[in-house]
């Protein structure tokens, strides 16, 4: 299911591209793939643009720029045991869900989709997002086209029961499929 929803986000923002939606502009440079994140000045004590990774606490919104021009403001919450109706077993032991949260900061359009957080444990294992139901109504697979419109939906892992100091990572790809790095961490 997951490698099917992927395509299909993809393939929505490529036919969006071609309206105009969601474009980038050339450069003459070649364009530049680096990617750097920046912080509400509210939030960090008066600086407003970071170039490396954000690490933030969970709840805490990070802005990130994830293409040229387009800027996502995302939350993420601290994971929890997954209490909805399971129609598949964990495998590794149990469920928890993350809230996650996203908005249109800066830009015409921009994506987010569950397979670009990573939850990750304190001995270094890193797990992808989880299948728990066929309800996919609440999954964080979101296209993002108004400006301060927050969009909001769950990611599910499955993570062995004594799994401990659980941290979220942020690392997306940008309209052309390139990885762009870690751009946040929530802890």
């Amino acid at each position: 299911m997951k490698r099917l929803i992927a395509p299909l986000s993809v393939a929505l923002l490529i036919t969006l591209s071609g309206c105009g939606v969601g474009s980038k502009p050339s450069t003459s440079d070649g364009g530049d793939t680096k990617s750097s994140s920046s912080s509400s000045s509210t939030e960090s004590g008066g600086e407003s643009e970071s170039t490396g990774p954000q690490s933030v606490s969970f709840g805490q919104p990070a802005t990130v720029s994830t293409d040229k021009g387009t800027q996502l403001k995302l939350t993420i919450g601290a994971p929890t045991d997954f209490t909805g109706q399971a129609d598949f077993e964990a495998e590794k032991g149990k469920y928890v869900v993350i809230d996650a949260s996203a908005e249109l900061a800066k830009g015409v359009a921009g994506n987010v989709s569950e397979d670009e957080f990573i939850l990750v444990d304190a001995n270094g294992n890193r797990y992808e997002p989880a299948i728990a139901s066929m309800e996919i109504s609440g999954s964080f697979i979101k296209l993002l086209t108004d400006k301060g419109k927050a969009e909001t939906g769950q990611i599910i892992y499955d993570v062995p029961a004594d799994a401990t100091g659980l941290k979220v990572e942020y690392s997306p790809t940008d309209v052309d499929s390139k990885p762009l790095g870690l751009l946040a961490t929530w802890k």
